[in-house]
């Protein structure tokens, strides 16, 4: 679960510097004067802000999601110990079946 977490973190950490640089380039970009030019500029605009926005959504929602999977985890685990490690040890012999398959 750390890893995945440290996964989405990174994740999130380049998408908002991408937007970052996008915004910096529409910041700095010529203003040619044109009526052409002037549309472009403000529909990039606004299409920042709604990446940002989205952005913004989808992270509460994971950290939403994964917030209650882990409450839920936590919960079986606390009502039904031994179910819960059946499964992590039917998970890990399978992974060693895996590992011990790729060595091969």
């Amino acid at each position: 679960m750390a890893d995945f977490e440290s996964q989405k973190k990174e994740l999130m950490k380049e998408v908002r510097s991408v937007l970052n640089e996008v915004e910096d380039l529409y910041e700095n970009a010529s203003n040619d004067g044109s009526d052409m030019g002037k549309e472009l500029k403000a529909r990039v605009h606004e299409r920042l802000n709604k990446t940002k926005s989205k952005m913004s959504e989808l992270e509460d929602t994971l950290v939403e999601k994964a917030r209650a999977t882990a409450e839920r985890t936590d919960e079986m685990v606390r009502e039904q110990p031994y179910y819960a490690m059946g499964i992590a040890a039917a998970v890990g012999f399978v992974a060693g079946i895996l590992i011990g398959r790729c060595r091969s």
